[in-house]
């Protein structure tokens, strides 16, 4: 009897440990706001802008322009990143409440690393207004805390394994569109594309009413003649697609670069304005069937841009004279 009545008082202490245990964990006092732990918005098609404030001042202001996204007012923003940070802000939820002895070491963090996150609908009402600041041990949760609130809480996404955090912790620069031509091809008057080593392929397109021609750059290459007008549309389709692979304004070796000989410049000559592309070879030293010499270029923007882009992106915008007569 006294054996059962010992296995029985271990038993109620061992269910009395995993409650308050749970209770240390998740926080379900009745002081708690509910509607303060959520943090997620079921019709993201009615966010019109979302403002990313980190603690060093950097601002991302993204705002929906029509059918796709502008980061800054200033370009175009990556459809695949705003598709990812509207997918956590739909889904995230609710994982546990932090006890208050882990409150103590998460809001100091927060006040260091947090990300300010303000969310409008397409009116410019405010939404949301949080906090977003770093990982649990494991990675899975992500703390939250509400504008003016001081309990944070942990979020996840069902079915995610990882933190949400990345979706929000992105500079300006990694929140722009790859695609980075920038022209208004039905303006353009003159398109003039020069290959410095390769003069006979260079060419100069005119626009014509609501046609084109197509001449070369230099005298001494023979002219062709030929209806060009809509291999000049695929072309300029082609341009319109060219997509780098990370921008890079602050390079160090940018100087040095721009010194060098380029593979290919394209002018953009406009009624009042001009500006151009040059391309500058990175050569990969090894040449076989699958490494070709070059993979990848330097691109300089005039005014805009310096950039690093793959040659199988950027090589629908290598065309040669003859390309446009069939060649």
């Amino acid at each position: 009897m006294k054996k059962n009545l010992l296995l029985l008082l271990i038993l109620l202490i061992a269910v009395a440990g995993v409650w308050y245990l749970y209770n240390e964990r998740n926080d379900t006092s009745g002081t708690i706001d509910r509607a303060e732990s959520n943090f997620k918005i079921e019709d993201v098609s009615q966010i019109g802008r979302i403002i990313l404030t980190q603690k060093d001042g950097t601002r991302s202001d993204l705002r929906r322009k029509g059918d796709h996204w502008m980061i800054n007012d200033q370009h175009r923003a990556r459809q695949s990143n705003i598709d990812h940070l509207l997918d956590g802000i739909n889904k995230q939820h609710l994982e546990h409440i932090p006890n208050q002895a882990a409150v103590k070491n998460i809001l100091p963090s927060m006040a260091v690393t947090g990300i300010h996150v303000e969310i409008f609908d397409l009116k410019g009402n405010e939404l949301l207004n949080y906090y977003v600041g770093g990982v649990t041990q494991d990675e899975r949760g992500t703390f939250f805390l509400k504008e003016g609130s001081t309990q944070p809480y942990c979020l996840h996404k069902p079915g995610f394994d990882g933190g949400l955090r990345a979706r929000y912790n992105l500079t300006p620069v990694d929140w722009r569109d790859v695609r980075f031509w920038m022209e208004d091809n039905d303006k353009i008057d003159t398109l003039k594309v020069h290959y410095p080593k390769q003069r006979e392929h260079s060419f100069v397109i005119t626009k014509k009413g609501k046609n084109y021609e197509v001449d070369p750059l230099f005298s001494t290459t023979p002219r062709k003649e030929g209806d060009v007008s809509n291999r000049v549309r695929s072309y300029l389709t082609n341009l319109n697609q060219l997509a780098c692979e990370d921008y890079m304004n602050d390079a160090e070796e940018k100087d040095s670069i721009l010194q060098m000989v380029p593979f290919m410049t394209i002018e953009m000559i406009y009624p009042d304005t001009q500006s151009s592309l040059t391309f500058y070879p990175i050569h990969t030293g090894v040449v076989s069937e699958f490494s070709p010499a070059v993979s990848r270029y330097f691109i300089q923007y005039e005014g805009r841009d310096f950039m690093i882009g793959q040659h199988e992106v950027m090589k629908g915008a290598f065309r040669s004279y003859g390309y446009f007569f069939g060649e």
